[in-house]
């Protein structure tokens, strides 16, 4: 069944055509790629996630492109991190040592079949999110190169259990597909209830996140320790493609160097005015505190009680790790464009707002037209 063409995915996808069109009509030899929204696929996956298709009508061609069904019985699995008593209670199976149970593929291929779909990618043979019933989670990814989200829950898990996110519960990779088993917030999502919030229940959202960020900023971070993802996986900085630091970054300085990274040649000039106008990164330098690194209404899981939206836990610390303070706000303001009507971004927590980080907000987003 095709996509329905007034969905807001087409609404946004018609306006852009619009605007190049126009653009074309001006100078035909034009850039289109400088014309498009910042981050525009995932604005325009975070739309297109919100239009399920009919199950009836799903044909085999979309069964195909499921991410289930590339995941088979005789694919070997290995155990990245420890599954809990509760997933292998779940698995039915027992094991302590290094020695696997028999039968574990083809109990995890029953397991992922049986459950029921939370969320999927819109490209379903990538990413799907699975209900496996007793409150477990399972992320289905394939080709996940890194482990920043399982190490980030884990860590949080010994150092913070108080804060409000997925306790994990295991992770096991099967050929190319990551399996990482999660408790389950019981909750939906701030995005599908934000429009039709009052005033003060957005700004009670706004104060619950203030409190959970500022006490995820306790968290001490160890001097000349690489910054980024607590297992060791370096620095992410997603714009319209992700970027990953290549040599460890241990200072401001470092870092700032990295988001000035870009793959396109020349600029030396540019680059140079807009260090000159860049804050100090010494005396005082900024900060160094654990950063969620994607804070945005589809990450952060509420329920309603006694007519007040409560803030359960914040989901997807993909892009999670330690990251000088200002580069929070930097991140929550990653999909805001030019012509946003959302204004979820008039209430962001206030020690993440770019109005606390002026300065490297507007300097990043000068900086944003080289990188991305």
């Amino acid at each position: 069944m095709a996509r329905v063409s007034k969905s807001k995915a087409a609404r946004f996808n018609a306006h852009i055509v619009r605007n190049l069109q126009a653009a074309i009509e001006k100078d035909p030899e034009i850039d289109l790629t400088a014309k498009l929204p910042l981050r525009y696929s995932d604005r325009l996956n975070g739309m297109r996630q919100k239009i399920e298709l009919d199950n009836a009508t799903v044909t085999e061609e979309h069964a195909k492109d499921d991410i289930r069904h590339s995941i088979r019985a005789s694919d070997s699995p290995e155990v990245v991190f420890p599954l809990s008593d509760k997933v292998q209670e779940l698995l039915g199976i027992s094991y302590a040592g290094e020695l696997l149970p028999a039968g574990l593929g083809q109990r995890l291929v029953d397991i992922i079949h049986s459950s029921d779909v939370v969320w999927k990618a819109p490209f379903s043979r990538q990413k799907m999110v699975l209900s496996c019933g007793h409150n477990i989670i399972l992320k289905a990814v394939r080709n996940l190169d890194d482990t920043t989200e399982y190490t980030t829950l884990n860590y949080l898990h010994q150092r913070k259990p108080n804060i409000a996110a997925p306790k994990p519960l295991g992770f096991v990779r099967m050929n190319d597909v990551s399996l990482i088993f999660m408790t389950r917030l019981p909750s939906r999502t701030l995005a599908d209830v934000w429009p039709s919030l009052k005033e003060y229940q957005k700004v009670s959202i706004r104060k619950q996140l203030t409190t959970i960020l500022n006490d995820l900023r306790t968290l001490p971070y160890e001097e000349g320790t690489p910054f980024g993802g607590v297992g060791g996986e370096g620095c992410k900085d997603i714009r319209r493609h992700l970027r990953r630091s290549v040599e460890p970054i241990i200072t401001a300085d470092e870092f700032e160097d990295f988001l000035f990274t870009s793959g396109r040649s020349g600029g030396a000039v540019f680059i140079e005015l807009l260090r000159q106008l860049s804050p100090p990164t010494k005396s005082p330098s900024p900060a160094i505190v654990f950063t969620h690194g994607d804070l945005r209404p589809e990450n952060i899981a509420v329920k309603l009680e006694d007519n007040e939206w409560i803030v359960t836990g914040l989901l997807d610390w993909e892009y999670s790790g330690f990251y000088p303070e200002y580069y929070e706000a930097v991140r929550c303001t990653n999909c805001l464009g030019p012509y946003e009507e959302n204004d979820w971004y008039l209430y962001l927590p206030n020690c993440v707002s770019p109005k606390r980080y002026m300065h490297w907000w507007l300097l990043d987003h000068v900086r944003e037209s080289r990188v991305v």
